[in-house]
């Protein structure tokens, strides 16, 4: 490592300033970019919170990888980075230490470090259907979602491979679906006057989907008898009347929220 990170000023720090001395501040942050590989977070500072307009942004982008760090949390770390950028843009830079805050020269860290010659597929593969075994799930079946082909292959197929893996790991079964159904049936039919009429509202709408979200639709969509894929993308474009539709995982918590409740609702 060519620097000194205990040199560098932690966001956390940046903030505790701002807050003390601007106490009816805000920090407004906002997915600026979101696609299977690379999240970028635009953040906002303002004086006041009855301000119209900040007075300072700063920008981060993270990319979702294998290290330790961004394996799960490459979101996150981009919405701190952005945070602290924004606040050196404005006037939180220390008179002492570097510009860059000291999450933003992790990132560098993290691209120096040698990173180990990535497992054979075939190795990988394996490991797959070991895992597919032990929670019951098809391999084939979690490939052809995955659009992959399972007899040839590549080390750039098994992201996809292990995103879809999960989402069928964590997505209730069919037989679950069906005796929730029946359940919430039994509600309505019990307390009438209780049965639920407009979709539930949910925290951060426009944020993007959950992994447990996408998961449940996709488990209740084959509760619905829609087998593949592409049948499932079908329906959900229908729901959201959006034919411009790539792929079930980029739709917003608000929209999954109104494709499940429109599930239920399906007869």
């Amino acid at each position: 490592m060519r620097f000194d990170l205990s040199q560098y000023e932690t966001v956390e720090t940046r903030l505790a300033k701002f807050w003390a001395q601007y106490p009816n501040g805000q920090v407004f942050t906002a997915i600026h970019h979101y696609d299977d590989n690379k999240v970028v977070f635009r953040a906002e500072i303002y004086k006041d919170i009855s301000d119209a307009r900040p007075v300072a942004t700063g920008y981060a982008e993270e990319v979702r990888d294998l290290s330790p760090v961004n394996k799960t949390s490459h979101v996150e770390n981009a919405e701190t980075s952005a945070i602290g950028r924004a606040l050196a843009n404005f006037v939180f830079q220390s008179k002492t230490a570097p510009r860059p805050s000291r999450e933003e020269m992790v990132k560098v860290a993290r691209q120096e470090t040698p990173k180990k010659a990535p497992a054979p597929a075939v190795d990988m593969l394996t490991k797959f259907r070991e895992a597919c075994t032990k929670h019951g799930l098809d391999p084939q079946k979690i490939a052809t979602e995955a659009n992959v082909d399972l007899n040839n292959i590549k080390d750039t197929d098994m992201p996809r491979l292990r995103d879809t893996f999960n989402l069928l790991k964590q997505a209730p079964t069919p037989t679950e679906i069906v005796e929730a159904e029946n359940f919430i049936e039994q509600v309505k039919q019990a307390f009438p006057s209780a049965e639920q009429t407009s979709v539930p509202k949910i925290k951060d709408p426009d944020a993007p989907a959950t992994p447990a979200q996408i998961g449940k639709i996709r488990a209740m969509l084959s509760g619905k008898g829609l087998g593949s894929y592409m049948d499932k993308l079908e329906k959900v474009r229908e729901f959201l009347n959006n034919p411009n539709l790539n792929k079930i995982e980029h739709i917003t918590k608000g929209d999954a929220n109104k494709v499940i409740f429109m599930i239920e609702e399906m007869k």
